[in-house]
């Protein structure tokens, strides 16, 4: 085969201009400090450096929610530190107020105004564009301070929560602290209003508030099925377990006590759809779901869409009396759940059993209880806290004793049988738990110990002498004293709210109310102890927050390496590489330029 010199020269030029490109690589190599700059490169490394890059991006994703968690944490920090710092005045003013005389009254009255006022304008605190106790309401201020003093919490129930953040793959966070978390309390109190003409002191079993679980309420609908709860009544956990025991293996349940709400997660391989606009689904407002169905996937949660615990009672005094005597002398009530805008029937006010006549009421309702599984009935009839006590120990026989105690408003059984006696408090026959002030928990009592009562023995605040879906285990009692009760006085059963405190103690000193100061002070202590309860969340938040930072960084770093090793160039030897292909190019290209002219005679 004859060469021609135009062969000669083409094969010349494409030796030449590959080494042209050569260069160019590694010149683009050196200047880049990357041995793969595209996928022609490598294409497999250059797949692998590009999984790099999106887990360093999603990780600055993460540092920037970090570092605005964190700032949030300061802020937040400052914020609880005021209102600690407010709530001790307000301590040191309730404690002084017996002794101080009128002008210094006066001026605390003016230094909680000036509380009032400073908590508002923290609480309505702003980072950028964003109120940092607004919740999922965020764009406007969640607190408006009215011309009374009073103050008014404008989120709503469904925008309440903090938002949740993604703090790392699959790890989502709470942003901070909503107003509802920082400035009230899932610690209910009892307390009479600063206008009440009664002086006396006033029970409440607050921290027993139950779900009760009824025929009318015990329906859920899942996938198109009925899930039925077993009746009873439970607190937030025991009531998650019975849904997890109703749903069955492939679900969880847990109950979050500081939002009152449940939480339900599929671990189903399918997703799950919870049927809770189905008018058959009677439980989905006990369990604070609102009527929207929920197809949650699998490995995903649901969470109630209100707090399950909100619920407040109002008593209003319908008619004055006694506060002590028989039942029918006594003042009259009515109670509201809605906040007033509806009222029970005028029923006569109980004392719970302390005073010297009958006033708790046994009947075929709430006769029962059971001991090692035997039915233990009393006698239906009205009884004092003494009288009822001795009915229980006729019952229940030799070798047991049964006590009541008229301060603590508390039974006490003593067993002296001999051997272990179990009582099945527990057992959904045992209606009398309720009205003896036992929990729904059975009790094993040794030889010679004893069970005592878990709160208040009595009527609940609707009367009844069983727990139901009305009053929700909640008692109101009034003290034994010879203090009337007055028409139109008002007392309330509800959460904690610093603000609503702070003006009732205003309005207690501008009235020279001592005996609503003296009664009220032991709330101070409870708000004091939820500002402590969220300084440690949000203490929880920061350390979390910086030791997430820590472990990105740590992780960016390895990352970094990782990605270096596979792509990073040796730039020392590039330099050698380009100066041999740099003296091989020039020696070409003066050899190229030497070739003779190429005549038509290459081209036969």
């Amino acid at each position: 085969m004859r060469i021609s010199e135009s062969m000669r020269y083409r094969l010349f030029q494409s030796c030449i201009n590959k080494v042209g490109q050569q260069l160019t690589d590694i010149e683009k190599k050196i200047s880049t400090q990357k041995n793969i700059n595209a996928p022609s490169d490598n294409p497999i490394v250059f797949a692998r450096s590009v999984e790099y890059d999106s887990e360093l991006s999603i990780s600055g994703q993460f540092n920037d929610n970090l570092q605005r968690l964190k700032t949030l944490v300061s802020m937040y920090d400052t914020s609880l530190t005021t209102v600690e710092d407010q709530l001790e005045t307000l301590g040191r003013l309730a404690a002084g107020y017996g002794t101080a005389d009128s002008s210094i009254r006066q001026s605390s009255v003016e230094e909680l105004k000036n509380i009032i006022e400073q908590l508002v304008t923290v609480a309505n605190t702003k980072l950028g564009n964003t109120y940092i106790f607004g919740g999922q309401q965020a764009d406007s201020a969640p607190f408006r301070l009215n011309n009374d003093y009073s103050v008014t919490y404008n989120v709503s129930q469904e925008g309440e929560d903090a938002t949740d953040i993604y703090l790392d793959k699959g790890q989502l966070g709470q942003f901070g602290l909503s107003g509802r978390e920082a400035l009230y309390s899932t610690t209910k109190i009892a307390f009479g209003s600063v206008s009440n003409a009664y002086a006396g002191d006033t029970y409440s079993n607050t921290e027993s508030f139950a779900y009760v679980i009824s025929a009318a309420n015990r329906t859920m609908y899942v996938n198109g099925a009925a899930v039925n709860l077993t009746a009873g009544v439970y607190n937030g956990t025991t009531l998650a377990k019975e849904i997890q025991t109703r749903l069955g293996a492939d679900y969880s349940v847990a109950f979050d006590s500081s939002t009152r709400k449940f939480v339900i997660t599929n671990n189903a391989a399918a997703a799950t759809t919870f049927n809770w606009s189905n008018p058959l689904a009677t439980a989905a407002g006990t369990l604070g779901f609102d009527s929207v169905d929920s197809v949650i996937a699998s490995g995903a949660t649901e969470m109630s869409d209100l707090d399950t615990g909100r619920k407040a009672f109002l008593v209003r005094i319908e008619t004055g009396g006694a506060a002590t005597g028989a039942v029918a002398s006594r003042a009259t009530y009515r109670y509201s759940i809605d906040g007033g805008t509806t009222w029970s029937a005028a029923m006569a006010v109980n004392t719970g059993g302390a005073d010297t006549t009958a006033d708790i009421t046994i009947d075929a309702t709430n006769n029962t209880f059971y001991r090692n599984g035997a039915a233990v009935t009393l006698t239906n009839g009205t009884y004092t806290g003494d009288s009822l006590a001795t009915e229980i120990q006729t019952q229940l026989g030799a070798g047991y004793t049964v006590g009541y105690d008229a301060l603590t408003r508390k039974y006490t059984i003593t067993n002296n049988s001999g051997s272990v006696a179990t009582f099945n408090w527990s057992n959904t026959g045992s209606t009398a738990a309720g009205v003896l002030g036992f929990d729904n928990v059975d009790s094993v009592v040794s030889n010679g110990s004893n069970d005592v009562g878990d709160y208040d023995a009595g009527m609940f605040i609707d009367g009844a002498g069983v727990a139901n879906a009305t009053n929700n285990r909640i008692k109101m009692l009034f003290g034994t004293t010879n203090t009337p009760l007055s028409a139109n006085d008002t007392f309330e059963v509800k959460d904690l709210s610093i603000f609503e405190l702070l003006k009732n103690f205003k309005d207690a000193f501008d009235a020279g109310n001592t005996t609503w100061v003296e009664k009220n002070i032991r709330h101070i202590d409870t708000a004091r102890s939820s500002n402590e309860k969220n300084n440690a969340v949000v203490a929880f938040e920061g350390t979390q927050a910086s030791m997430l930072l820590e472990n990105n960084a740590a992780k960016k770093a390895r990352i970094e390496d990782m990605q270096g090793e596979l792509v990073n160039a040796d730039t020392a030897q590039l330099g050698t590489e380009f100066n041999v292909l740099l003296n091989t190019y020039q020696t070409l290209l003066a050899a190229f330029s030497k070739m003779q002219s190429i005549s038509i005679l290459n081209y036969l």
